[in-house]
């Protein structure tokens, strides 16, 4: 009997709770239809992703002073942008919005030079680490040796 709840959807699992045969007037199933159908909300961002549009950010600002950083750190900010919004449901709005409120604070909170720079070199290290993730996953497979 458990197994056969196993692989229920939402909608089965409505129509189980219902006695089979019983009529139910259509004004009734209008809501939970309306339910079954709407989007789920989105999520709160995790402290992952915080980290992450933190980071985004930190290398935007880094760009002024080291432009060599600019490509990858865009190409980067767009691979954080596009996970954060689909692990969270965030609209894109929202997250591109998040990371201009953090660039605008981590610039007007400014620092001293070495602890920018050991922020720096971190989110650095965590950019440089996704990227090759990224190359490596999108890298094609090497076409297979033919057998003489």
């Amino acid at each position: 009997m458990a197994g056969k709840w196993c692989n229920c959807n939402r909608a089965s699992l409505l129509l189980a709770v219902h006695p089979a045969g019983a009529s139910y007037p259509r004004m009734m199933m209008i809501p939970v239809l309306a339910l079954m159908l709407a989007p789920t909300p989105p999520l709160p961002l995790t402290e992952l992703q915080m980290r992450d549009i933190g980071c985004v950010a930190t290398m935007a600002l880094a760009v002024a002073e080291m432009p060599d950083l600019a490509k990858p750190a865009k190409r980067w900010s767009g691979i954080v942008g596009q996970r954060v919004m689909d692990e969270s449901g965030q609209p894109r709005e929202v997250v591109a919005a998040a990371m201009i409120e953090s660039a605008n604070a981590q610039a007007a909170r400014g620092g001293d030079g070495a602890a920018r720079q050991l922020r720096i070199a971190q989110c650095q290290a965590i950019m440089a680490a996704e990227l090759a993730t990224t190359d490596a996953a999108s890298t094609p497979l090497p076409r297979p040796v033919k057998s003489q």
